[in-house]
């Protein structure tokens, strides 16, 4: 979960990293190789996470135990492992370090004692997990209402805040990640996330490396999303009066 430093004045940069170094006293540093996993979807959620280093993926499984959906894309100052928090029997995710990474796990209880201390971090908590549920309102609705680019510009648009991209002086973003990966977030196949993004480098909305992108995030959002006709409302039937 990405800890939104800009839209909150009440927490200063750091802040957090320290409140999760003093309930990690209870706990303990992991030092993870690329690759390894920190947890599974049938672990018991004991235990929240705070990533001082490196890149961790959450992943949430399909029935079959291959399909996979790439959730969310944390770096430094952020931190997983909520469902410890909703006292969930499991974590029902997976997560991965796709780069070393350097993470605290620390106990449910010991972390609830240390926001129950800095009430100002615990709003900011709060406002995340509230951000959070929104945002899974919204991303029920996009499976229903939007079409598959659309699903890809806001997936687009949503990773280009997270640990892997990197925003350049010009404005652009470089996203660090493969057509694969990107369909497994967007819920669609690979081929048809290759060709969607054929058609936007075609339009000049975005360049395409060797498992990178790069796009302005303002210009995609602009084309893509902004200059389209408002809806058609329905006219709402007016019910009719009975004649006694």
């Amino acid at each position: 979960m990405t800890l939104d430093l800009a839209n909150s004045g009440a927490v200063e940069a750091g802040r957090f990293e320290r409140l999760f170094s003093g309930a990690a006293q209870e706990g303990r540093q992991l030092e993870l190789a690329a690759g390894a996993v920190v947890h599974e979807p049938s672990d018991a959620a004991e235990s929240v996470y705070f990533v001082h280093a490196g890149q961790v993926r959450i992943y949430q499984l399909g029935p079959d135990g291959q399909s996979v959906r790439l959730i969310e894309i944390l770096g430094p100052e952020d931190w997983f492992g909520a469902a410890a928090l909703a006292h969930t029997r499991a974590y029902g995710t997976r997560a991965v370090a796709v780069t070393s990474a350097t993470v605290s796990e620390i106990p449910a209880e010991r972390w609830h004692a240390a926001l129950a201390s800095t009430p100002e971090v615990a709003a900011e908590v709060i406002g995340q997990l509230a951000r959070k549920l929104q945002a899974a309102h919204e991303d029920a609705g996009r499976l229903v209402f939007d079409d598959c680019n659309d699903r890809l510009v806001k997936t687009l648009l949503r990773f280009s805040h997270s640990a892997a991209a990197t925003r350049r002086e010009d404005g652009d973003v470089v996203l660090r990640i493969t057509h694969q990966q990107l369909a497994q977030a967007v819920g669609a196949a690979r081929e048809t996330i290759s060709l969607a993004l054929t058609q936007l480098r075609q339009r000049e909305l975005l360049k395409t490396g060797r498992n990178q992108l790069f796009f302005n995030p303002d210009v995609l959002r602009r084309v893509c999303l902004n200059d389209r006709p408002a809806p058609v409302t329905a006219p709402v039937e007016q019910p009719r009066e009975q004649v006694a």
